[in-house]
């Protein structure tokens, strides 16, 4: 008999996007799953909808919790599992029909920790797969994963394309009030997970919402993604030095993300944290420069950003328009 898989699916205010959500799971060729939805204290019809699939489908279990935000509802959701493997589905994606079992049979092939499959990027307008390659497939350590996770495109950075055995899972959880929850998912993830399989061909669809968190304008929260990206850069510099330029690579990434956020703003220049940010950028910008994990663009911008704020900002728009990539 199949093994059981937990499919936590976090919801908040979610009714345009939850339904495709939820068909695309109960809908996988894998079928002894549990599928959990977690209400995090919606205010739309997320709920009506959720409650109206729990009664169509019995592997589905819905649960009711106060609004405390998404790493919250995931952990709650995790508490409520029993599978022998977890995977988290956020409930604005969907997933194609293969994946759940493709994901559990690499693993089991390969006596796996976690399993990893590729991402499609989803827009209004277009649909393209994170790795342009779709037939990539190995297994690795640690330090491999580590190196692909940093450059993002081999290993995308979201928690929702792994497959994760319970007694790994079971050591982690995520970071209540913070954002880039994933990025600290997976800085814990590394400490207990020993050996992965990946394949790039792109089974989670990430759906991009103009409303959603990472398509706001900045907050000090988003300073998260700085302190994530350092506590991996420390870690590389005791533990593993061969991957500093990939480590550095994410860590200035992240002062980028941090920076094209602030720039949004007319007062971008009076945002408390603007100084170390830019500062930052300006003083590694001949690193920046000569490490080629940096499309061109975004090399060249860091020169830019150098002679002047203003040129850097012109840039930066002007290569969103043509380019949404992770780096």
């Amino acid at each position: 008999m199949e093994e059981k898989i937990s499919v936590i699916v976090p919801i908040y205010n979610v009714e345009k996007y939850l339904e495709k959500s939820v068909e695309s799971i109960i809908n996988q060729t894998y079928k002894n799953l549990e599928i959990i939805l977690v209400n995090d204290g919606s205010t739309d019809r997320s709920l009506e909808i959720s409650k109206e699939y729990e009664k169509k489908d019995m592997r589905i279990k819905v649960y009711e919790k106060i609004n405390g935000g998404l790493s919250d509802a995931r952990n709650f959701g995790f508490n409520k599992s029993s599978g022998d493997y977890i995977i988290f589905i956020d409930s604005d994606d969907y997933i194609e029909t293969d994946m759940i079992k493709s994901l559990y049979t690499n693993m089991k092939k390969e006596d796996a920790d976690v399993s990893v499959c590729g991402v499609y990027n989803v827009y209004s307008n277009k649909k393209t797969p994170q790795c342009e390659d779709k037939n990539i497939y190995f297994v690795c350590n640690k330090i491999k994963f580590l190196k692909e996770y940093f450059i993002g495109k081999l290993i995308p950075g979201t928690i929702c394309n792994k497959l994760i055995k319970r007694e790994i899972a079971s050591s982690i959880s995520f970071p209540v009030g913070k954002i880039y929850e994933d990025a600290f998912y997976h800085y814990d993830l590394i400490k207990y997970a020993k050996k992965y399989v990946i394949t790039t061909k792109p089974y989670y669809n990430y759906f991009h919402r103009e409303n959603s968190i990472t398509t706001k304008p900045y907050s000090k929260k988003n300073m998260d993604c700085i302190e994530i990206y350092k506590k991996f850069y420390d870690y590389i510099l005791q533990n593993e030095k061969t991957l500093i330029n990939e480590a550095f690579f994410r860590l200035s990434y992240a002062h980028f993300t941090v920076l094209d956020k602030m720039l949004v703003s007319k007062d971008y220049k009076k945002i408390d944290e603007y100084k170390n940010v830019i500062s930052f950028l300006k003083n590694n910008y001949i690193d920046i420069f000569r490490n080629k994990n940096f499309r061109i663009t975004r090399r060249v911008s860091a020169i830019a950003l150098k002679i002047n704020v203003k040129l850097y900002r012109y840039l930066l728009i002007k290569d969103n328009s043509k380019n949404k990539g992770v780096n």
